[in-house]
């Protein structure tokens, strides 16, 4: 008898509704795949190329000049203007434009909508943002190599992969700290913080230069260190920046 009502009982409950896909969560990579495809679509529009062809003139400008000042030096002169304004200015353009000029969260919030977890279609928009900005800072740092590069300067080759490569450490590192940034303040303006920070500290060799990215790429380039760390030091520092703070601000996305 007890046995049958408990069948009954069963048999009167209402049937749980099938989970619609939009209450079903997505997996976490497919999530950040939402989140990379996203940024990728937004850096494929007009404004991010644009500033990316600013950014350009603006380097291609600093190697002239450097050039017409004579050619012994003007690949490290031209190469650190480079990399003191141009690579930060062009990063945060691009890490805006990613983000569609809003907060992180928000800027998550088209695939998160539909069941995707907030974070990791974060996390793929800052891991997207990361990577354009190191290709567009290391194609900066490379076009000024070949205009500036003279007869008495370094064998070619060597500077242009090596400047490439310190560019696209810098340009994530920038990446990074704008992603975290944009987790702050109403529609992510929190990421206008690190880029004045870093015009501010950022040369510093204490505390505050061994933090941001410039004292590194100064370093990288043949300038003083930071709390006289050296190059492989900041080279790692840059790397490691730049993931660390991606998955910070990702974190920071949390439902």
């Amino acid at each position: 008898m007890a046995g049958e009502g408990a069948s009954s009982a069963a048999a009167l409950q209402p049937p749980r509704p099938a989970a619609s896909g939009a209450d079903r969560p997505a997996p976490a990579l497919l999530a950040v795949r939402l989140g990379m495809e996203m940024a990728y679509s937004r850096l494929r529009a007009r404004r991010p190329l644009l500033a990316f062809g600013l950014g350009l003139a603006l380097a291609i400008a600093a190697a002239v000049i450097e050039v017409s000042f004579g050619s012994a030096g003007a690949v490290d002169r031209a190469l650190l203007a480079t990399f003191r304004l141009v690579v930060p200015l062009t990063s945060f353009a691009l890490a805006s434009d990613a983000a569609d000029r809003a907060a992180l969260r928000d800027a998550a919030w088209p695939a998160a909508r539909f069941g995707a977890s907030s974070h990791h279609v974060a996390l793929g928009i800052a891991l997207t943002t990361a990577f354009a900005a190191a290709v567009a800072a290391a194609l900066l740092a490379i076009v000024v190599v070949l205009i500036a590069h003279g007869p008495g300067a370094s064998p070619f080759v060597r500077d242009m992969l090596l400047s490439g490569w310190i560019g696209a450490l810098t340009g994530a590192a920038y990446a990074g700290w704008f992603s975290l940034g944009a987790t702050f303040l109403r529609r992510g303006r929190g990421r206008l913080v690190p880029l004045a920070a870093d015009f501010l500290l950022g040369g510093s060799l204490g505390v505050a230069g061994a933090l941001l990215p410039r004292g590194h790429a100064v370093s990288l380039l043949g300038g003083p260190s930071p709390l006289g760390l050296g190059q492989p030091a900041s080279a790692g520092l840059l790397a490691l920046s730049a993931l660390v703070l991606a998955l910070a601000a990702a974190a920071r996305c949390r439902e």
